[in-house]
């Protein structure tokens, strides 16, 4: 048997306790549990990542809004034209919009990252409690038992452990939809 990798380590560790059942599986034709697990896979940490880089970028940002501000602030005491605090102010605006928008970006990135991880150990733990409960049956199947009972009994674990990675999975669909405003840019610097 081939180690089956996964981008979280917890699924590859459920694909592992399910190599009994895949196989057994793979003989009377049901379901492959451990290709069920695909649909679930993640990597929190390059999300937490990626999170961490942007929450730098609104770091400078905001570094960047207040030198800004200042030089503003020192044309403005200058007695600079009423146009040129105007504008000044709304790209000042603009800065710290987008320095929000930025931090929010993070927080969420941070947010989803733990639930995909959370989500990934949850599938994990229980299709490996539904392999271990068929082990027998999927071992005896790989002793060429076919009798009704263990062919049921796999079948049914198999079936179970891809119900389980569909529920899981259509836990996502309100992730999606969080994510659905950042699609668009958050601010326009132009």
């Amino acid at each position: 048997m081939t180690l089956e990798l996964f981008e979280h380590p917890a699924l590859t560790s459920a694909a592992t306790r399910l190599a009994t059942l895949r196989a057994a599986a793979g003989r009377i034709g049901a379901a492959d549990p451990v290709a069920a697990l695909r649909h679930v896979d993640c990597s929190p940490a390059a999300i937490r990542a990626s999170a961490t880089e942007v929450d730098a970028g609104s770091s400078v940002v905001t570094s960047a809004a207040a030198e800004f501000r200042t030089g503003v602030d020192l044309a403005e005491i200058g007695g600079s034209a009423e146009t040129f605090a105007t504008w000044a102010d709304t790209v000042d605006g603009r800065y710290a919009e987008a320095a929000r928008a930025a931090a929010t970006t993070a927080a969420l990135g941070l947010r989803i990252a733990s639930e995909l991880d959370a989500l990934a150990r949850s599938t994990s733990a229980e299709v490996t409690a539904i392999a271990d409960a068929a082990e027998a049956a999927a071992s005896a199947v790989l002793s060429d038992d076919r009798s009704a009972e263990v062919v049921s009994t796999v079948s049914r674990a198999c079936a179970s452990v891809v119900r389980t990675v569909q529920e899981k999975a259509s836990s996502l669909t309100s992730l999606a939809a969080e994510l659905e405003p950042l699609t668009n840019p958050a601010v326009d610097l132009s």
